[in-house]
């Protein structure tokens, strides 16, 4: 058993191996400067040494710095081209102790793309936090249902400026029957570039997921219209070809069961759908967001209130920044995409605004999330309101304003809470295991640890339930209270079923205490004030289950 459990749980500690050490970039590549070369001399180096090593390596050198105690740091001058026969060089010469390329550094999780600084919708949802915790969305595929992406160049469409990095995965045009979804109105460009955007380039603007993979599906033709039809295609057309995302960032006030039952046919699937609430200025929110197969969002503009335009509602889900353009283009959410109100193809930098702006920038969390190894949609969705920066009313706000920092750093203690579990219970078996072998000397460890196994399957029975079933089914209400462990007490008849009940019951305590401890509600779409109070009353209840099998346990033998 205990083997069984190293081995189940191996993959679990990935994240937290060391990464195998990344070779340095070849010497002119974007992260060093070309022709230039830091040199640390040994200590007391004399200025005619300096120059002497300068003409025996082929270089200039100079103090790099007149600052104190920077005289042995020097900055050496090559031809472009030379920097690695002068490093070779440099690094035998007994007077050097470190010789390298000269390499460039950045301020930590801050782009260097020159429109960055614009982007106050990044920084209000704490992009630069999740990014310094290493998520970027790599891995995770966003199907984005829109106008198409100008991603390929071709004779209907070019690819936009700042998408040269983007990792794409093929699509459909749905409007036009082929396999090139490109973008004639520049909507679905913006989205994509919200998610994905091509990151750290020294082009125009960042994306939130700038790793994530975009699988453009075109739905609306150029004016902005589609049909439900080809709208429940691509839906279905994400699910089966490997989207775990679908950002949709269009709506109609009418709710029609064909995309309806493409929804559920999603989410069946395990795909999390994302939804624009819709722009009717706070009318009620469009479909499909409003479906509860969806998450739906609305907006808020730079100061963190509800924009004038969003829809509103009891099935907002959560908030998320979609801009206010009225005061001009700093208000709105800035993405590279292409234009065409002037008859001419015009690839540039835009402000947009809408809620159509706000749900790409929550799809973009959950492609952060989920490439920090949460994948279960469910369990992303409830990373998602319980990250959120709780503001009321709900009907405008849903669970508050969407937090990329607080998402992945949730998505991370996620991770570690179930790798400490793991561990905590393989102790706990282990233990078992010895004592009965201890006690029982003659039959050794081929005595049946009934006390261990119940330890282990109350501590990680729910977990692989629900890692089985999935996140979002009912049946983890029902694994995550004492009624299994009351249901057993009621049947036990002897001594050892007794003691299997009584560690049965504490693994479940445990299990339940650490949930409630750390705030985990594990079931979606529950309050956590509302959760929370329950789990509570269930550690109570079992932990008195836990007490009465042992004192039963003691008055049979």
């Amino acid at each position: 058993m205990a083997g069984a459990l190293v081995v189940s749980g191996l993959p679990l500690l990935q994240p937290w191996l060391p990464a195998a050490p990344r070779p340095a970039p070849a010497v002119g590549q974007a992260a060093t400067v070309p022709g230039q070369i830091a040199v640390d001399a040994k200590d007391g180096v004399t200025p005619a040494e300096i120059q002497a090593l300068a003409a025996r390596c082929g270089l200039t050198l100079a103090e790099n710095s007149p600052a104190p105690g920077g005289a042995d740091l020097l900055a050496g001058t090559v031809a472009p081209g030379q920097e690695a026969a002068v490093l070779a060089k440099l690094r035998k010469d007994p007077l050097v102790e470190a010789a390298e390329p000269m390499f460039r550094y950045a301020a930590s999780g801050v782009p260097n793309d020159p429109l960055y600084s614009r982007q106050w919708n990044f920084r209000s949802v704490g992009a630069e936090q999740a990014w310094a915790r290493g998520a970027t969305g790599k891995g995770v595929t966003v199907a984005v249902i829109d106008t198409g992406v100008a991603f390929e160049n071709d004779a209907k469409c070019r690819q936009a400026r700042d998408f040269s990095g983007t990792r794409f995965t093929a699509g459909y045009d749905f409007v036009d029957d082929d396999a090139h979804p490109n973008d004639d109105n520049g909507h679905g460009t913006h989205v994509a570039g919200t998610i994905a955007e091509t990151t750290n380039n020294g082009e125009g603007a960042a994306g939130l997921a700038y790793e994530a993979t975009i699988m453009p599906l075109k739905v609306l033709d150029s004016f902005g219209s589609g049909t439900s039809a080809d709208i429940a295609d691509a839906i279905r057309y994400a699910a089966d070809h490997g989207a775990q995302i679908i950002n949709m960032s269009l709506g109609s006030p009418m709710p029609d069961q064909v995309t309806r039952k493409a929804c559920q046919y999603a989410a069946k699937k395990g795909v999390l759908i994302v939804c624009a609430a819709g722009n009717s200025q706070g009318g009620s929110v469009g479909y499909p967001a409003a479906f509860p197969e969806c998450l739906a969002v609305s907006a808020v503009d730079a100061s963190g209130g509800l924009s004038w335009y969003s829809s509103i509602g009891k099935e907002v889900d959560l908030a998320a920044p979609g801009g206010d353009t009225r005061e001009g283009d700093d208000g709105g959410i800035l993405q590279n995409t292409v234009d065409f109100d002037s008859g001419e193809w015009e690839d540039g930098y835009f402000a947009f605004q809408g809620t159509s702006m706000a749900s790409p920038h929550v799809a973009a969390v959950a492609a952060l999330a989920m490439s920090r190894g949460v994948t279960d949609p469910a369990e992303v969705r409830q990373l998602l309101l319980r990250g959120a920066q709780a503001k009321k009313p709900a009907e405008k706000y849903g669970a508050g304003v969407l937090s990329a920092a607080r998402t992945v750093q949730l998505a991370d203690a996620a991770r570690r809470d179930s790798l400490l579990r793991l561990l905590f219970t393989l102790v706990a078996g282990v233990l078992g295991l010895g004592v009965g072998a201890i006690r029982d000397r003659a039959r050794g460890l081929t005595r049946f640890p009934f006390a261990p196994l119940g330890l282990v399957l109350g501590l990680l029975g729910p977990d692989l339930i629900f890692g089985w079933l999935g996140f979002g089914t009912p049946v983890n209400i029902l694994l995550h209270s004492a009624l299994i462990p009351l249901y057993l007490l009621w049947e036990a008849e002897s001594q050892r079923v007794y003691r299997f009940v009584t560690a049965l019951a504490i693994g479940t305590f445990l299990h339940l205490a650490w949930d409630a401890a750390l705030g985990h509600v594990p079931f979606p779409d529950v309050i956590p004030a509302h959760a929370l109070p329950w789990l509570w009353v269930n550690v109570v209840v079992a932990l008195g289950v836990a007490l009465v099998a042992w004192r039963r346990s003691f008055a049979e033998g």
